[in-house]
C-alpha cells in the first residue's frame, strides 16, 4: 500500500489540508497519514488549542475519508518533531512500508535543508511538494503536486476568530463547530 505522511500543526486543519491529501489520493497513494506535531522544531506551535484539541478536530475532519488515519505518535512520544524519527518509528511499527513519501508545502522548501539528518529523510521517502501559493525553489528530489493553491493558512483563520469573523468555508463545518461551542482562538485574555 503507498502511504503518504502528512504532518503539522493543524491548529487548526482547514479545508487546504483536505484538498491536498485529495490530490495526493489521485495521483496513486491509497492512504495519508494525518501526524499532529508535538512541538515542531521550526516555529512555536500557536496558543489556543491543547494537543486534544487538536486531535479531535483532525478526527472531526477525516472522518468521512476512508483513506485518511491519523495517527498521534508525536504527541505521545512529546518533545520536538522530527519527521526521520517519525518515518522510522513509523516504518518499524509497520504503518508504512519501504517508499512511503512525506508531503509538504512549498512553503517550507526554503528551511527543508535545515531539517535533521535531511540527506537520509530523503534517502527514506519521497517528497511530495505541494503548492501553497508561489514557485519554491527544491533543491531536492520531489514530486510537485498540481494542486491548486488554498490561499488560507490556520494563522489566517486563528486571526479571523481571534477578531470576531467568520472563517465560513475555510475549515471543515464539523471542526467549525467544535471551536465555535469550545471558544478555541478567541480574543487573547488581557
Amino acid at each position: 500500500m503507498k502511504v503518504a505522511i502528512f504532518g503539522g500543526s493543524f491548529n487548526p486543519v482547514h479545508r487546504g489540508h483536505i484538498s491536498v491529501a485529495k490530490e495526493v489520493i489521485k495521483i496513486g497513494y491509497q492512504k495519508i497519514l494525518f501526524i499532529p506535531v508535538s512541538i515542531p522544531p521550526h516555529k512555536a506551535l500557536t496558543r489556543g488549542a491543547s494537543n486534544a484539541d487538536r486531535i479531535v478536530m483532525l478526527k472531526l475532519a477525516l472522518r468521512n475519508f476512508s483513506w485518511a488515519e491519523l495517527w498521534d505518535g508525536e504527541i505521545q512520544r512529546g518533545g520536538p518533531s522530527y519527521s526521520i524519527d517519525t518515518v522510522r518509528e513509523l516504518r518499524k511499527n509497520g504503518m508504512i512500508g519501504a517508499r512511503a513519501a512525506i508531503i509538504i508545502g512549498d512553503d517550507l522548501a526554503s528551511s527543508f535543508s535545515s531539517w535533521k539528518n535531511v540527506s537520509k529523510l530523503i534517502g527514506e521517502v519521497d517528497v511530495i511538494l505541494a503548492r501553497r501559493g508561489g514557485e519554491a525553489e527544491f533543491r531536492y528530489p520531489c514530486f510537485r503536486l498540481s494542486n491548486t493553491p488554498v490561499p488560507h493558512s490556520s494563522s489566517e483563520i486563528r486571526q479571523r476568530i481571534e477578531n470576531g469573523l467568520g472563517i465560513g468555508r475555510l475549515v471543515p463545518l464539523s471542526v467549525a463547530r467544535y471551536i465555535r461551542r469550545n471558544r478555541l482562538y478567541g480574543p487573547a485574555e488581557t
